[in-house]
């Protein structure tokens, strides 16, 4: 079977994820159609450059355009475009972590400029359950130049919308794993100011935030 990227390149063999596409010989950065079950594909971001490249972009956050005040469905199958802000989907994040074990990284900029990671290695994001569990949240593992105010009070969270009843998700404006209520909410309210994540020591709000994995045993430079 072959599948044709954003530029109309021709790929090969049901690609599952950015790194299947990595090891099959894409190395630019852009929207690519992976295959997360059968009869179905899906056009995804895929980040060739950072650390190696290989990463599915699950989330990105850049300018406010793309309001994150969804419920329970639309957080379930995805909004927005891959090439700008959008959540890939509930369900998405579902099917891409129970394929093996994968690394959980987060890009975060802020309103000076300032760029940091955080990394969860080895899944991190192992996995995400799936609708009838409410997709909870399974994380573990951190290293970055962040302090970690999401894994640790973020792990083994339901994932709620402000349409399900929960308090939180209807204060925050926003699907999230909520726990009394956040840490971090990087599907909060986008501020164009200092204020909301706690990754300074207090409350702030970042310019722009990408969420993404890899397989946690991919090597960048090795291809069939």
């Amino acid at each position: 079977m072959f599948l044709t990227s954003s530029d109309g390149a021709h790929l090969s063999l049901c690609p599952s994820d950015c790194a299947s596409l990595y090891h099959n010989g894409v190395r630019r950065s852009g929207v690519y159609s992976i295959v997360l079950s059968p009869g179905s594909s899906r056009p995804v971001y895929c980040d060739m450059e950072t650390e190696g490249g290989g990463w599915t972009v699950l989330q990105r956050r850049r300018d406010g355009s793309v309001s994150f005040n969804r419920g329970w469905l639309e957080y379930r199958e995805g909004f927005g475009e891959p090439r700008g802000e959008h959540w890939l989907g509930n369900q998405q994040l579902h099917l891409l972590s129970n394929q093996g074990h994968y690394s959980l990284r987060i890009d975060l900029q802020d309103w000076s400029n300032a760029h940091r990671h955080a990394q969860l290695p080895s899944m991190g994001l192992s996995p995400i359950d799936d609708e009838e569990n409410h997709y909870r949240l399974h994380v573990s593992g951190f290293n970055g130049t962040v302090k970690d105010s999401f894994s640790w009070y973020h792990d083994q969270q339901s994932f709620s919308t402000p349409d399900t009843g929960n308090i939180c998700a209807e204060i925050s404006h926003a699907g999230w794993w909520y726990h009394q209520c956040f840490y971090a909410n990087l599907n909060g309210v986008y501020y164009k100011i200092k204020t909301l994540l706690l990754h300074q020591g207090g409350h702030y709000s970042l310019k722009a935030v990408t969420m993404m994995i890899r397989p946690s045993n991919f090597r960048p430079g090795l291809s069939p």
